[in-house]
């Protein structure tokens, strides 16, 4: 129990189960910054933090905030002797070069990291989403081999609750770039062995290569093997008023969004920077508070991702028996419909609101809780895998392209679904849009047209897309592939197509 005075105190003042807001700005000065936190002084969306349940009705309980998680940061490293941070710093960060074990430089770690546990009430700065978290860091991307990359996915495996991951793959300009076998067995290992056999929450930033022409994209969640598979969370990002960041990337794999700087002028997320004059914050931008310690404009995906990660670890507060598969789903159903006037907006066979751009939705910290209290765990992963040989030309420049069938006779209560799709002698990508069609209707995008111009050496030889879309859905009927060949000069043959649906 907490101290009864104070939190009565707080009742009177504040009103409210909400302890970050009143009084508390006096004990966390930047907390007023904090507007992903609470918008509604400002008029801005939020995660919906103020009305997180408490751990029981009593009045001296307090909310959930992350009590016994353990938060890796696959990083650059964090600081770990931060004057917000310091006190949360769990055993096990890790340096992948033997020089920088105090973590020097690390502004975009310790960036992320105060966004999930930045440490509450302490008189100073801000405080974390789930502020009762402990954080390690891992600075694998100062060394960033595929070993290192997959070492960082699993070490600590039975330790770790949350892994947060505020980067992506280094493909662009809309190639796609496969998941390293490495990589890949980590991230199953982590998911399969991690958190004694609960699994690892593999929280990703979704990526920035977006643009604000929708007409001809340019990258794409699916585009990236990290995150279009069924391990790994992709995370969007949206602007204060709810809106897609030109910059955050869509499509079919894309789990939900969250607050985050969109443009120059918009407001910028406030959060720890490295100590002093080394991070985001240098000489020339300090302002009135404290040095050089925090940043008010921190964005991009990398910002959205770690919202969620802490969301994640009040969920893991208030039911330490989830598992990686059972937040999946609770992210999905307790996300909120944001910029409800865009048009990408429908239901899918399970009445699940759905969109490329958005994902499931808005994160809703209170309502994922709540959902989390009384959650019973997901039965036994099922996979339904069936295999067409198709060999047919894709006609150029057409509106209609081809389409091929799959027959499912078995029904399981859909989680994910996979679609390898070999066409390796079309060597413009860029042209192809692939869509998949389930038997309940819905249509995940899978490749859009893109880069008219593009030609590159990657072709689509048995790649893997991924579709989340389908969440709830019945397995049973008629899976439709099209195939459409948008623009002219180059032309190719859909060899084959596989279908994976993972379910339960």
């Amino acid at each position: 129990m907490k101290s009864v005075i104070a939190i009565l105190l707080l009742f009177i003042l504040a009103g409210c189960n909400s302890d970050y807001t009143g009084e508390k700005y006096k004990k966390d000065p930047l907390a007023k910054d904090q507007w992903y936190l609470d918008g509604s002084e400002y008029g801005y969306v939020d995660i919906n933090l103020k009305n997180v349940p408490k751990y029981s009705t009593l009045v001296d309980d307090e909310p959930y905030k992350g009590d016994g998680v353990l938060v890796a940061i696959v990083d650059n490293g964090i600081d770990i002797y931060h004057e917000d941070l310091k006190t949360n710093i769990g055993n096990g960060s890790y340096s992948y070069l033997p020089k920088d074990y105090n973590f020097t430089n690390a502004n975009h770690g310790t960036c992320c990291a105060g966004i999930i546990a930045a440490v509450e009430g302490n008189g100073i700065g801000i405080r974390g989403i789930a502020p009762h978290a402990k954080i390690i860091g891992y600075n694998a991307l100062k060394a960033p081999s595929i070993s290192n990359i997959a070492d960082a996915f699993v070490r600590n495996k039975d330790r770790v609750w949350i892994s947060s991951n505020s980067w992506g793959d280094f493909n662009s300009w809309g190639e796609p770039f496969k998941l390293r076998s490495l990589e890949r067995a980590a991230l199953e290992d982590g998911v399969k062995h991690g958190r004694e056999g609960k699994g690892i929450v593999y929280v990703f930033s979704a990526g920035n290569g977006s643009s604000s022409d929708d007409v001809i994209a340019t990258d794409n969640v699916n585009y990236s093997g990290l995150v279009n598979n069924r391990f790994t969370i992709p995370v969007g990002a949206v602007d204060e008023y709810g809106k897609k960041a030109y910059y955050s990337e869509v499509g079919a794999t894309l789990m939900v969004v969250a607050p985050s700087k969109a443009t120059k002028s918009a407001p910028g997320i406030t959060t720890t920077d490295v100590t002093g004059e080394e991070g985001f914050n240098p000489k020339m931008f300090k302002d009135d508070y404290m040095d050089h310690n925090y940043t008010k404009n921190f964005s991009g995906t990398s910002a959205s991702a770690p919202m969620v990660s802490g969301v994640v670890a009040l969920m893991l507060d208030a039911n330490p028996n989830l598992t990686y598969r059972d937040v999946r789903i609770i992210l999905a159903k307790s996300a909120k419909m944001n910029d409800k006037n865009d048009s990408d907006w429908c239901y899918n066979g399970a009445g699940y609101h759905i969109n490329h751009r958005y994902g499931f939705g808005l994160v809703d910290a209170a309502k994922a809780v709540k959902l989390a209290l009384d959650w019973k765990n997901v039965s036994k992963e099922i996979m339904i895998k069936r295999h067409k040989i198709v060999n047919k030309e894709i006609p150029d420049n057409d509106q209609i392209g081809i389409e091929s069938h799959i027959d499912i006779d078995e029904n399981i209560s859909i989680e994910f679904v996979d679609v390898f799709f070999d066409a390796p002698s079309h060597n413009r990508i860029g042209d192809l849009e692939v869509v998949l069609v389930s038997p309940s209707g819905t249509k995940s995008i899978l490749a859009v047209r893109h880069h008219e111009n593009f030609e590159g050496y990657f072709r689509y030889k048995n790649w893997r897309f991924g579709t989340v879309r389908n969440m709830g859905e019945g397995s049973k009927g008629c899976w439709k592939l099209i195939v459409k060949d948008l623009v002219s000069g180059k032309t190719g043959v859909l060899k084959a197509w596989e279908l994976r649906i993972y379910g339960h």
